[in-house]
């Protein structure tokens, strides 16, 4: 699949995929030291390549090295250490899967249209979790994410993180109510297909819920 996402030419909008340029689809990467997979972590689309990086990732002849080398930044950034400490207050401490709905890159200034998602899920994405057992639970970067992970693994159990990216705050306010995070891995544990959503207008309805009971 990376060699082929590589090799894709359908120049879907939103999105550049430009070897040439330093601009290369992103794969799926295994991050821990476990050899039991505890979640899969599903974001909208890669970070844009930093300037320094493009010339590099430009001339590079050894994938190996090139993947290890983007390991590196995805483990060093802000975005990967928020999100894997949220997994961990969730007890999911064995290895993750982290991967995109979109494998290649956004352009600047340009949104992703519906088109675009849909054509990535039905070819790289659906393909990448059909290896990974029903079981480990998907957790969905941003409300976009979830709803297409939801549509395509209506027999998984998704969990819908706010992006730390966002400008609210909604994705510390998440990490900080215990209360939520309790619901979430009690639904973690229950090990069934469904969905929770975990940002702050769904918390406060589930709570509302309770209270009328």
């Amino acid at each position: 699949m990376g060699a082929e996402s590589i090799q894709c030419r359908r120049k879907c909008e939103g999105v550049r995929n430009s070897a040439e340029e330093g601009s290369l689809p992103w794969q799926a990467m295994v991050l821990g030291q476990s050899d039991e997979v505890s979640c899969v972590i599903v974001g909208l689309a890669p970070p844009r390549t930093a300037s320094r990086d493009q010339q590099l990732l430009a001339t590079a002849r050894d994938q190996e090295k090139m993947l290890g080398y983007r390991r590196s930044r995805v483990e060093s950034s802000a975005f990967y250490s928020r999100l894997d400490a949220f997994r961990r207050e969730l007890e999911l401490d064995g290895a993750a899967i982290w991967t995109t709905v979109c494998k290649s890159e956004r352009i600047k200034g340009q949104k992703l249209p519906p088109e675009t998602v849909q054509t990535c899920a039905e070819s790289y994405l659906e393909r990448e979790l059909g290896l990974v057992d029903k079981s480990v639970p998907i957790v969905a970067v941003g409300n976009r994410v979830f709803d297409t992970v939801r549509q395509y693994f209506p027999d998984r159990f998704v969990l819908n993180v706010p992006s730390p990216a966002g400008s609210r705050g909604d994705f510390q306010k998440t990490l900080d109510n215990k209360k939520l995070l309790s619901l979430a891995k009690m639904r973690i544990a229950a090990n069934k297909p469904g969905a929770l959503c975990l940002c702050p207008p769904c918390a406060r309805k589930y709570f509302a819920q309770e209270k009328a009971y």
